[in-house]
């Protein structure tokens, strides 16, 4: 099975061609597809020396996101590199070859599968109980998480709400113990592998939002057609959480109503919400917006 990894870049050649040396000669890959999602620093022009071997870049005219990047490297490993599966990687994801080996590996025994993930790791959380980083938060259930109903998505989207109520919101902690795979609904987008044959015929990621959201929407879509979804357990990679995307909205804010904008779009098209949920989604982002911006202030 032929493998590649997709990585999307915009205005942050520094962290993808770090990304680059560090994963080009893993054996575990056939190919690295870079797309650059119409930088205006001058990204392309510094990527381009890095094109050869396995690596390939693709020039995109316009930013059309993130998950329209992705798509536009998804689509070039399957009709010009015949890549059987696609390993979608944020150019700040480090992960090992041998973890990206047994994803392609699980993958190839569970044929029902269309994502696989390994247990993202964040640096800037504090080690608990020997555990770095988000470990601990797997085993509590919040790495992974499931497609939940309209008003329990809208309590996970509020920073203080999602920490009152993060028993219903996630996974029970008993999931994942003792267990190498592990079925779940949403995976972290920041790593995750691909079946590429399933991934189009889902539609990849929805197009209509640009950022944050995108692992909700392909889970759904993944689900529609009979695809699962599985959390690697014996498998981690470190997140540098944010750092890319900090890089291009720096402020809170900003982030927070990209978040917005998609999370709306996601309850009409795929929850089905009518005009008062809407209604208290908009009064509950407002509540929201006025605690991040309280916390912005305080430098928190």
């Amino acid at each position: 099975m032929k493998t590649a990894c997709i990585i999307v870049n915009y205005n942050d050649a520094d962290t993808t061609i770090a990304q680059i040396k560090r994963i080009c000669d893993y054996r575990s890959l056939d190919a690295v597809v870079v797309v650059d999602n119409a930088s205006t620093d001058g990204s392309a022009a510094r990527l381009t020396e890095y094109v050869g071997g396995k690596v390939t870049l693709l020039e995109s005219k316009s930013n059309g996101g993130y998950g329209a990047g992705n798509n536009l490297g998804v689509r070039l490993a399957s009709e010009m590199l015949r890549a059987e599966y696609c390993l979608i990687a944020n150019p700040d994801a480090e992960f090992s070859d041998e973890c990206a080996a047994a994803l392609v590996r699980n993958m190839e025994q569970h044929p029902e599968l269309g994502v696989i993930a390994p247990v993202m790791v964040n640096p800037f959380l504090p080690v608990k109980a020997g555990i770095p980083g988000s470990r601990e938060n797997v085993l509590s259930g919040a790495a992974a998480w499931p497609l939940r109903p309209w008003l329990y998505d809208l309590l996970e989207s509020g920073p203080l709400s999602r920490r009152i109520f993060t028993g219903i919101l996630h996974y029970p902690r008993w999931r994942y113990i003792g267990r190498k795979l592990v079925p779940v609904d949403c995976v972290p987008g920041s790593l995750l592998l691909v079946d590429t044959e399933k991934f189009l015929q889902a539609g990849g990621y929805d197009e209509n939002v640009f950022l944050y959201g995108e692992e909700y929407m392909l889970g759904h879509s993944m689900r529609l057609l009979g695809y699962r979804t599985a959390l690697l357990t014996e498998a981690s990679f470190l997140h540098r959480h944010g750092e890319t995307i900090g890089k291009s909205y720096r402020k809170l804010l900003e982030r927070q109503k990209l978040r917005e904008k998609s999370t709306m779009y996601y309850y009409k098209e795929y929850l089905g919400i009518n005009t008062f949920q809407e209604l208290v989604t908009k009064l509950f982002y407002a509540a929201v917006n006025l605690e991040v911006r309280l916390f912005a202030e305080k430098g928190f």
